[in-house]
């Protein structure tokens, strides 16, 4: 299974790197576990005026995931979501950003609920609740393990910080850096 990982990016060189070494942890742990991922990262830096080209170039050069670096004029994050997707030639594609980081089983999390429910033609997508770096739940737990887009945005949402998901099962798939 191929996971494309989308990562807008605008002046942050500076969090790339735990999220590129996150990256390359949680597929080693999968390495470990004889799971068959593997992983294209797409940057898209929407405009950044810091380091960021180098910083990825960089991240490039070490040949250890698979790695595509666009840049666009800024235009804002959805724009760069929108702009990306055409990229990813992943089984699935998970959007990560810039200043998050995934666990080390991440992957591992991800393709065990991708191999429960891909059989179902009624499901749109996995997402996972988001942690901050001392396992604390960032926003609400889920009211429902199972929900509609149209529930998820208009009738569960109680604030804007809960994430965004159809379904979920892995609750420690991604964290938040603590951000100052």
């Amino acid at each position: 299974m191929k996971l494309s990982i989308i990562t807008p990016t605008y002046n942050r060189a500076n969090m790339l790197g735990n999220l590129y070494n996150s990256i390359k942890k949680s597929l080693e742990q999968n390495e470990e576990t004889k799971q068959n991922i593997q992983v294209q990262w797409i940057i898209i830096d929407d405009g950044s005026h810091d380091n960021t080209e180098e910083v990825v170039k960089q991240y490039i050069s070490e040949n250890k995931i698979e790695i595509q670096y666009h840049k666009q004029e800024n235009q804002g994050k959805m724009s760069a979501i929108n702009n990306m997707v055409q990229y990813a030639n992943g089984d699935l594609v998970v959007e990560c950003d810039s200043d998050d980081i995934f666990s080390d089983n991440a992957f591992y999390d991800i393709l065990q609920a991708y191999d429960e429910t891909k059989q179902r033609n009624d499901l749109y997508g996995l997402c996972f609740l988001k942690y901050d770096l001392k396992g604390n739940n960032i926003g609400n737990q889920f009211q429902k393990e199972e929900t509609t887009m149209f529930d998820l945005y208009f009738k569960e949402r109680r604030n804007r910080r809960k994430s965004n998901c159809i379904f979920c099962r892995c609750p420690k798939t991604i964290s938040i850096q603590d951000r100052k």
